[in-house]
């Protein structure tokens, strides 16, 4: 299981604001060290449906979110809608 636990953000060829690099780890219980390109976790996703989730730091613990999906083979999603945006719930910007 990979574990997303920090995003950074840019502007996409119109102007949106979309997540450019994940921050991530395989170990539910440490902060990510690994750094990945947007579309190389597109890929990861797509390849393995049920393989990447969020995690969250609150209060000195960890939390497991939820499983990421992705929808129009470009954004990244925990949630059920197919809105063409990026959705990663509250992660922290890295």
């Amino acid at each position: 299981m990979i574990y997303i636990d920090g995003v950074s953000f840019g502007d996409n060829y119109s102007g949106h604001e979309v997540i450019t690099v994940l921050r991530w780890t395989e170990n539910f219980y440490t902060t990510g060290t690994n750094f990945s390109a947007k579309y190389k976790m597109v890929e990861y996703v797509k390849n393995h449906p049920y393989g990447v989730k969020t995690k969250y730091y609150r209060n000195g613990c960890w939390y497991d979110g939820e499983y990421v999906r992705v929808v129009d083979n470009t954004y990244l999603r925990t949630d059920a809608n197919d809105i063409k945006a990026d959705n990663l719930g509250e992660l922290p910007e890295v």
